[in-house]
This record gives C-alpha cells, structure tokens and sequence, in this order.
C-alpha cells in the first residue's frame, strides 16, 4: 500500500461564472492528520465535494492508494471509504442515535425487516470506542452539538470509512469540547486512519496536524509541515499579504461621556449584581469562560430575556427594555452569536436583510419604496465592504465574515448609541477577521459605543479599550488592556473581584 493513501493533481472545478477550484492540489498520508486551510471562498468546500462525490471534477485526477479511481457519487466515495464530518450536523433530529448512525446502511434480515437489536448493539459498540456511554436510543434532537459530532464519527466509523474529512467541527464547541474532539481525533489516527482537518482556529491546526495545505481564490498555494510554522506565515499565505497589523490601531480615543451603564443588573442562576458602563467611542470587551454569563448579559440588555433587578442607564438616563424593539428604540444594536439563526433571513437577499429591521424608514403607506431600499442597502453593503455581485445575492451564497457584514450593516439602518457584539468573529476567516476588526475601529471613531463579547484572548486585548471578566455570573475584574493573558484567564476562573485602570 503506498504511504500516500489519497492525492488529488490538478483537480479543477467551474460553476456558471465562478472558478471555484483552479488546478489544485493534495496529498493525505496513511494516519495523518493534514490540516486544509484558507480563507471563506478559497474552495475548500468545494474540494470536499469533489472528494465525496457530490460534485464531479471538470480536469484533474484522483488516486487512491496509487490507483486512479473515479468518485461519481456520495455512495461511490462511501464505497471507497471517505466520508465527511460537516460543521452544521445533518441529522435527523427527532430518531434515535442508532437510527442516524445506520442512516442509509441499515442491517435488514432476509425478508427485509430491520435487525434493531444488532443496530443498537452494534451502535453501542462504536460509541463506546469514541469514550461515550450514551444510550444509542436517545433521541438525536436532545444531544448537545458536541454529542452530534461524536455521533457522526460514528456514523463515519459504521462504513468502515478510513478516509474522514473534519469541516469546522470546532467551530460551535467549548474548549472542554475540543479537547474532547481532539483525543478522539488522535485516537482515530492512531488506530491508522487519515483525516483531513478543515479549521479557521490556528489553535487546532498546532494541537493536532502534521501538515497544513493552504488554498487561496480557488489556488493551491502550498503545504507545510506544521512544526516550525509561524502564524505570520500561515496568514501570508492565506490572504497573499502580510498582516502585520492583525488588530488596526485605535482611529481616535473614547470620549469621558458615558454612553451606556448597567447597575446591580442580577437574574437568578445566570448573573448577579453586574455593574458596568461604556463611553463614547469606546469598546468594551466581556469575557470569561463559556458559561460565565457574558451573553446571557448581554441578551438581558437587549431584551431577550428578562433581568429581574438593577438599572440600565443610556445617556445618563434611566430606561426601560421588555423586549428587543424597545432596545432598537432606544438606540440599542445587537449582533448575535449564531448569525444564520438569529441574525439572517439565508433565503433572503442582502439588500431585505440590511433593511428588515427598519422597513418603516422606507415606507409610502402601507408599501416599500423600493428605489430608497435599494439605495440604503447599496450604501451601507459598500460601507462595510460585502463582497457580493449585488445586494439581490441572496445572505446564503455569501462566506460567513460577509453574512457578519451584512448582520453590521442592518444595525447602521437605525440610530444606535450602544452596539453589542456577541462573538463577531466567530467561525470567520483571518482576512474577514481583520475587516470586521477595521469596521469596529470605524464605528468606535464616529462615537458609537461598543461592547464585544468574545472567548479569544488576543482579540480581546488586541480591539479592547477596557477588559470585563466574568465568573460564574459575577464580574471579577474589571480593566484596561494593558494587562495580560494570564491575568485574564486568572481573573476568568476565580471569585475575586478586582477593579484597576478604569
């Protein structure tokens, strides 16, 4: 068997008016873990699909084991031992674990009836091999995003695949969560499969790859073995330029005036006695370990949920918010953590997503002016640099960092004071990261407000003009940004409460 057990030369694959690969590249040794990176629109979708038989290859070749074979098919590919682990689970909610792990290959008896109790057996087995001790009859729909994925290894296990490819399986889970992921995926190595390891996380690609392969406008631009390889140079070569400045700096300093201020703001089980405030010009950073309270803070502060004691202050006066319409109303933006379900209409195109929430702006009686809507929409996408053919694409064909975009342009249709940012470069890539950060310097300079929820340490210090830490529903400390990692991490796992730099 050759060491090399999958290699694709040249693939090339064009959709109407789109290049979507050119000519690339890829070797994936025997119990490899390679890491495929690069930014949203680079192709890495795309190659997926080639790999596992949704879409066909125009030019190029693949080889298997050194042999040439020809993927027609997802039941080719599965045929052949490649399956795929993709970001969004695509389960089947309301079955059982058993019943979605054998989807599609189910045992049936000679007279075709369905063999449950060897399925379940069987199912139990591999669960217990990835170190899970679920009952393969529970419901799907009840698992928590990182025991779906642990089902889809299973289901992967269950057609005997060798070849497994990981799209963004940490985008949605904790950090227990990915080192969960993490020694399951090693396990997975050592037992001798190969596994392609799609991550916009460096954090992931130098905890568990050998090897990286970067993409860039549909190009195979190179591999590298991980070790020794630097941030600078991986960012290189997935934008094509150096990003010296990842964070851009400040465009002018927060004003004395405060813009926004919470008081003893409590809700029973989630957060209690928080107090804060941000000025004009100002961002704000919130942060801690998943489940300190941050968002549930934040949602409290728009109206989502309801805070039961304390006061919100804006422009030093104090308000009341039952619901989001009255946060908007009061000059109040937020931007969710999950964008595709609370932030975007995907079926809807840029321009009705950007004025969805102000339609009334743009109103003759009871209809659109259509021509304002569209001049709106036209401005505020250019504002904010969405990459797109036009505001009629629909938010489903843009990359994630440009459907961030368009979640921050519809906040720019109202008259804000505050904007909350829950989580803004979540799942986005290096390039789309760096403009989102650019866009926050902006708003900041022409005095808008802005508190950011965030778990990456170097973001946090790198945009923030004061930190805000959080434990178990409780702010611990409170400072500027010339502090350090660990003292935020420290600060992030203790119940003392500290207050400096203010």
């Amino acid at each position: 068997m050759s060491e090399i057990v999958l290699e694709l030369k040249g693939i090339t694959k064009t959709f109407p008016g789109v290049k979507a690969l050119d000519r690339v590249h890829f070797q994936l040794k025997s119990g490899q873990i390679h890491g495929l990176m690069g930014e949203n629109g680079a192709g890495k979708s795309t190659f997926i699909k080639v790999i596992t038989g949704v879409h066909r290859e125009d030019e190029g070749e693949i080889y298997l084991d050194g042999k040439k074979i020809e993927i027609k098919n997802p039941k080719d590919a599965i045929a052949l031992g490649i399956a795929a682990i993709y970001q969004h689970v695509t389960c089947f909610p309301d079955l059982s674990v058993t019943e979605n792990i054998f989807m599609g290959h189910e045992e049936l008896s000679k007279t075709g009836i369905i063999k449950w109790k060897n399925m379940h057996s069987k199912a139990e087995d591999l669960l217990k091999k990835l170190g899970s001790s679920l009952d393969p009859r529970t419901q799907m729909g009840a698992l928590s995003v990182a025991q779906q994925q642990i089902i889809e290894i299973a289901k992967a296990l269950s057609t005997n695949a060798r070849i497994i490819i990981m799209d963004e399986p940490t985008a949605a889970l904790t950090n227990r969560e990915c080192e969960e992921l993490y020694r399951i995926t090693e396990q997975l190595r050592d037992e001798g499969k190969s596994i392609i390891f799609i991550s916009h996380r460096f954090e992931d690609l130098y905890r568990i790859c050998s090897h990286v392969t970067v993409f860039r406008d549909a190009k195979y631009i190179g591999d590298w073995p991980v070790a020794g390889l630097t941030n600078s140079q991986l960012i290189n070569a997935m934008v094509g330029r150096e990003l010296s400045e990842m964070y851009p700096p400040a465009l002018s300093k927060p004003q004395p005036d405060k813009v926004f201020e919470v008081k003893n703001l409590s809700r029973t089980g989630y957060f209690a006695n928080v107090s804060f405030d941000v000025k004009k010009g100002e961002i704000v950073s919130l942060t801690g370990l998943v489940g300190a309270g941050r968002s549930e803070v934040c949602q409290a502060i728009f109206g989502i949920d309801k805070y039961e004691s304390g006061e919100i202050w804006l422009e030093d006066k104090k308000i009341e918010i039952n619901d989001p319409k009255e946060a908007m109303g009061h000059g109040i933006g937020y931007l969710p953590e999950d964008r595709q379900k609370q932030g975007l209409l995907l079926a809807w195109s840029i321009e009705k997503n950007i004025t969805l929430a102000n339609l009334d702006l743009y109103g003759k009686g009871i209809f659109v002016d259509e021509e304002q809507e569209s001049e709106v929409a036209n401005r505020l996408a250019k504002l904010v640099n969405i990459k797109c053919q036009g505001v009629d694409d629909l938010a489903s064909s843009l990359s994630g960092g440009n459907q961030q975009k368009i979640i921050v342009a519809k906040l720019l249709t109202s008259d804000l004071k505050l904007i909350i940012m829950d989580e803004p470069t979540k799942g986005v890539d290096v390039g789309a990261k760096h403009q989102i950060y650019q866009i926050m310097r902006e708003l900041a300079r022409d005095g808008y407000g802005i508190l950011m929820v965030s778990s990456e340490m170097p973001e946090v210090l790198g945009m923030s003009d004061r930190v805000i830490v959080m434990h178990e529903g409780r702010i611990t400390l409170i400072t500027d940004a010339n502090t350090t990692q660990e003292q935020l991490l420290e600060a992030a796992v203790t119940k003392k409460t500290e207050m400096r730099g203010e």
